[in-house]
Formats: structure tokens, C-alpha cells, sequence
């Protein structure tokens, strides 16, 4: 997965660089710290009131080793995609790519 962002004309004055290119590894999805941090993000979702889409105990590395396992089967399909492209009205742009 590489996350790139590039700043626009606005924000280049305060901050020194220009983009922030971060590479990380796909396989970082099945581990039990991804795990930890998504079933913390849903009970924090609970507690604020939000209603979760799924139980926080639903979660476990054997559900992101199975997603890991369909994210690598569709990339090889299909090539890599973006994941989200935004534009901002200052010239600020972000990309995230599988």
C-alpha cells in the first residue's frame, strides 16, 4: 500500500517539504496489532453512541488473514488500484494506492 501526499501552493509556504511519499507492506493487514487496533476503533464507535456495523468480538487475525488472502487474489486479477484519490480546493492531493 503507498500512501502519497502532495501539498498545494497554500501549505507549501509552511512546510519545508513538498510531498510525504510512505510505503507500507499489505501484509501488515493480517497481524494481531491491525486486529487489536480495529476492535478498539469499533468499541470507540460504541461508546460515542454510533452504532457498529459489526461486533468488535467478530474480529480476529483469522477474519484479516482470510481478507489478506482476497485483497492479494484481486490484485493479481486486476493489477493495483486506488483506494481513494482526493483533491483538495488548495492544491493539497492524497492518494491511496493498493
Amino acid at each position: 500500500m503507498t500512501i502519497r501526499v502532495k501539498v498545494g501552493k497554500d501549505r507549501r509556504e509552511k512546510h519545508k517539504s513538498k510531498h510525504i511519499n510512505l510505503v507500507l507492506p499489505n501484509a501488515l493487514l493480517k497481524s494481531r496489532l491491525t486486529a487489536k487496533i480495529i476492535r478498539k476503533g469499533i468499541e470507540s464507535q460504541a461508546e460515542e453512541g454510533k452504532i457498529p456495523v459489526i461486533s468488535p468480538d467478530y474480529v480476529n487475525c483469522k477474519l484479516l488473514k482470510t481478507f489478506y488472502g482476497c485483497l492479494k487474489t484481486v490484485i493479481k486479477r486486476n493489477g493495483h488500484f486506488n483506494l481513494v484519490e482526493v483533491d483538495a480546493a488548495d492544491g493539497t492531493k492524497v492518494l491511496i494506492r493498493l
